[in-house]
């Protein structure tokens, strides 16, 4: 390879580690402030929260703490679901929550409720989906990225001493 081109590897490398001691860093600092991702993959938060769109959720609110107009994520048989809320009945331990795209409504009670919307980013979450389903793809693109950036220079240093 030439000086070039190993140049430019390593300065992707070099970013390449850069971004990924971010992303621990902000992953680390979130998950120990009661922040968990969400990904909204249905329509029915549109057009306040669109399909696709990264939800940051606290976790660490209660149920109690809700107020009408606020977006939750709770369970809904198997399925995570974003809804806004619509009324709040502390004495009955439940909130009503409706979809915005429908007049579904659901009631929400503590063993069902994860969490409430702190921020949303759209079309963050969609993207994110498709990293996590091709994570193999990404971790051998990875450790290639690596070998060839790093061989070489191992190479050069053994040549250096004999």
């Amino acid at each position: 390879m030439n000086n070039t081109v190993r140049t430019t590897l390593s300065n992707i490398f070099t970013v390449f580690c850069c971004v990924v001691i971010c992303i621990g860093i902000v992953s680390v600092i979130a998950v120990s402030t009661g922040i968990r991702p969400f990904v909204m993959i249905s329509e029915s938060m549109h057009p306040e929260v669109p399909k696709g769109s990264l939800v940051l959720l606290d976790t660490s609110s209660k149920l109690g703490e809700v107020a009408v107009g606020d977006n939750v994520v709770y369970l809904l048989g198997k399925v995570e679901a974003m809804h806004k809320v619509t009324s709040v009945s502390p004495e009955a331990g439940e909130i009503v929550v409706k979809s915005l795209a429908d007049d579904g409504e659901s009631i929400v009670i503590a063993s069902t409720y994860l969490g409430r919307e702190v921020m949303s980013i759209p079309a963050v979450g969609g993207w994110i989906r498709e990293v996590v389903r091709m994570k193999w793809i990404i971790i051998v693109a990875a450790a290639l990225f690596i070998i060839i950036g790093c061989v070489p220079g191992i190479a050069k240093k053994a040549d250096k001493i004999t």
